[in-house]
């Protein structure tokens, strides 16, 4: 799964998307609530610090941005004042954005004040009202000019009043004649605003609103959405349903449903349905299947919602939350650990952007014996992750001639992979192992039995700064040693 997954997004960075929307500023004033005061019945908040983050459809940019590493195209408007300049500073060297602004509406603003790591209040500056007509034509204007060069067209519609219905209506119908795919984020109760589009987007709260009672069950939640897409146009539906995964339903056909078996520490919801909508864009517009759209898109819902604010989501991280988690549910492979050097790569970046310390050693590990297994436990004492590379077949032949390895590589990298002190195992086929300690500079490498001076890969680690480790060797294992007592044995007469 993991190999799927990574080449999956590494396709994100050829798409190029077109978003639409209300787009927000997020501000969280952080302090303490130490009194109540004086004047009134209320807690007192002594502001520390805040900070400021693009939401609704600036959210969903910066997603876009950070899951592909490419730039977009965003159109969203404003009012004239001090938050729209706050936003502009903040979409500065993201990407190509077209900011529309009106003298007489408010910038929509949501600021939150933030207390023992709990959120004490909302309070939110907004207009809702529609645009003004000499702004639609702006925009339909640049719509078009954008329109050819990009594949897919999302529209971000918060109700603040950029999607009015007859706006909303002219753009999927320029987007279907030009063939492009159009996914919707709904909070409008009337699905009928998004007749034509290919996919609407909403979460379990939003489809009760539409429908008019609450959809409670998966089969529910199905009923609801085939009847939304029946009635308005629709292509398909997809639902997020929170704790319960996410469920794709088209107008026709079997739904798909991904539930994923564990949950995250929930830590702050807001944005992470921003999130999934970049997730599923960039899967559609690579033409990756739903069921693999869907996992993906849910696995970026649990790292957002693990974060304070309204996060974003990079590559780096999935894979990393792969790993840790051990997604194998398509091949059922046990050994989760074993991965190519640029898969490692992006896993070892994630645990060192966290503050792990990678410890890095190599070798043959033919008979994997005590020996072995006491080097790799000191070693993990010293560091929070332990990397081992192991020498191919061909490189064990090279070195130890046309008899060994005795276990071929799948077999050694499957023991290895099993314990529980290694974190990856990685395959070279190279006589050292000095291109892998290049690529991944480790905080430390581990060796038994190697002189400095006869070391190069532990010279290499050393002249960055990082530490030289000399294992302790137990004495009386030794994989010539066993490979000689059992060519010693003989069948019982």
């Amino acid at each position: 799964m993991i190999n799927h997954i990574n080449n999956i997004l590494s396709e994100f960075s050829k798409a190029r998307l077109l978003l639409l929307g209300d787009i927000m500023l997020d501000k969280y004033v952080y302090g303490d609530i130490e009194r109540i005061s004086p004047e009134s019945p209320v807690p007192v908040l002594r502001h520390k610090e805040e900070k400021n983050m693009l939401g609704g459809a600036g959210n969903v940019f910066r997603n876009l941005i950070t899951l592909s590493g490419n730039s977009h195209v965003l159109l969203c408007a404003a009012g004239a004042d001090q938050h729209q300049e706050q936003i502009n500073n903040l979409l500065a060297d993201t990407g190509k954005y077209y900011l529309f602004t009106e003298p007489h509406r408010n910038t929509t603003v949501k600021t939150r004040l933030i207390a023992q790591n709990q959120q004490t209040i909302r309070y939110d500056i907004e207009t809702t009202d529609p645009l003004n007509t000499d702004t639609y034509e702006k925009i339909i204007k640049v719509f078009k000019e954008e329109l050819e060069s990009c594949d897919v067209v999302i529209l971000s519609d918060y109700n603040k009043g950029f999607f009015c219905k007859d706006f909303t209506q002219a753009v999927i119908r320029l987007a279907k004649d030009r063939g492009k795919l159009i996914l919707v984020d709904p909070k409008s109760r009337d699905f009928s605003k998004y007749s034509g589009a290919d996919y609407v987007k909403p979460n379990r709260k939003e489809l009760s609103e539409c429908i008019g009672y609450a959809v409670k069950t998966i089969d529910d939640v199905i009923k609801a959405a085939r009847l939304q897409c029946e009635k308005n146009s629709i292509g398909n539906i997809i639902v997020t349903l929170g704790e319960d995964g996410i469920i794709y339903v088209p107008s026709s056909g079997e739904a798909v449903h991904n539930k994923l078996e564990y949950s995250p520490e929930v830590y702050d919801v807001s944005g992470a349905g921003d999130t999934v909508l970049a997730a599923l864009s960039l899967s559609l517009a690579c033409n990756v299947q739903i069921p693999q759209a869907l996992h993906i898109a849910n696995i970026c819902a649990q790292i957002a919602i693990s974060k304070a604010g309204t996060a974003t989501v990079t590559q780096e991280e999935i894979i990393h939350y792969v790993q840790r988690h051990a997604v194998e549910e398509n091949d059922g492979d046990l050994f989760k650990k074993i991965v190519t050097l640029s898969q490692a790569k992006k896993i070892i970046q994630v645990w060192k952007n966290e503050g792990d310390e990678i410890c890095f050693t190599n070798g043959c590990f033919d008979l994997l014996h005590y020996g072995h297994v006491s080097s790799f436990l000191q070693a993990k004492k010293r560091c929070d992750r332990l990397i081992v590379a192991l020498n191919s077949d061909d490189s064990v032949r090279k070195r130890k001639g046309s008899s060994r390895p005795i276990q071929d590589e799948k077999t050694r990298a499957s023991l290895l992979a099993v314990l529980q002190c290694v974190d990856l195992v990685i395959i070279f086929e190279e006589d050292t192992a000095l291109n892998l300690v290049q690529e991944l500079r480790p905080d430390i490498i581990a060796k038994e039995g190697y002189a400095l001076e006869n070391w190069i890969e532990g010279r290499y680690v050393q002249s960055y700064g990082g530490e030289v480790l000399f294992l302790e060797r137990e004495n009386g294992y030794s994989t010539s040693d066993l490979v000689g007592r059992i060519s010693e044995l003989k069948e019982p007469a």
